[in-house]
């Protein structure tokens, strides 16, 4: 069993679902879903944040920033990254 360690969530205007909603169909971030539980492992989590800190500048919400830093939170602890959907 997995201790929670941190939980946050998106931005009243919802950048963060809206930014993966956008992602291409081959990436991690497309795969969030706004409806449904969606977790990254370790692997997933080293490509996600490479996805992330590539998108431009004006894309790195404080939310998108946010996701980034715990997703290095979660590899350092061996961890997994959880998305709760509606």
């Amino acid at each position: 069993m997995q201790e929670v360690v941190e939980e946050f969530g998106d931005d009243v205007e919802g950048s963060f679902l809206a930014m993966c909603a956008r992602a291409p169909r081959d990436s991690l971030r497309h795969g969030v879903s706004p409806y449904d539980l969606t977790m990254f492992n370790t692997p997933q989590l080293e490509r996600l944040v490479v996805e992330l800190e590539e998108l431009p500048e004006e894309e790195k919400t404080p939310v998108v920033r946010r996701v980034i830093e715990e997703a290095h939170q979660a590899v350092r602890r061996s961890g997994y990254l959880l998305f709760i959907g509606d």
